[in-house]
């Protein structure tokens, strides 16, 4: 199972940019330059999710992996902290696909 496969079927592609000034669509909650780990794999895909719509995808994905999918902002996942421990990263996160 190649989970960066899943991701790009689903049209999440790794370093992709919703929006060039970074704004929010009214009602949706986006998370700009976004990490996505898993506790087997560690840092697995980084871009811009819009929870809102990706949420289900992401959800569908975990589905198929067999575990959870944590989304984390850029500043917990990326330059000194990229490398700390899967659960300390896990513990970041500001949504993942246990969540309604």
């Amino acid at each position: 199972m190649n989970i960066r496969e899943e991701l790009e079927k689903q049209k999440l592609y790794c370093g992709r940019m919703l929006s060039g000034s970074k704004q929010s669509p009214n009602g949706q909650t986006c998370i700009w330059n976004a990490n996505i780990v898993t506790k087997s794999l560690g840092k697995v895909w980084y871009g811009d999710l819009n929870i809102t719509t990706d949420g289900k995808k992401l959800k569908e994905i975990a589905s198929i992996i067999g575990e959870p999918i944590y989304v984390l902002r850029e500043m917990d996942c990326r330059f000194k902290t990229e490398n700390d421990p899967t659960d300390t990263l896990m513990s970041r996160a500001v949504w993942s696909t246990n969540e309604q």
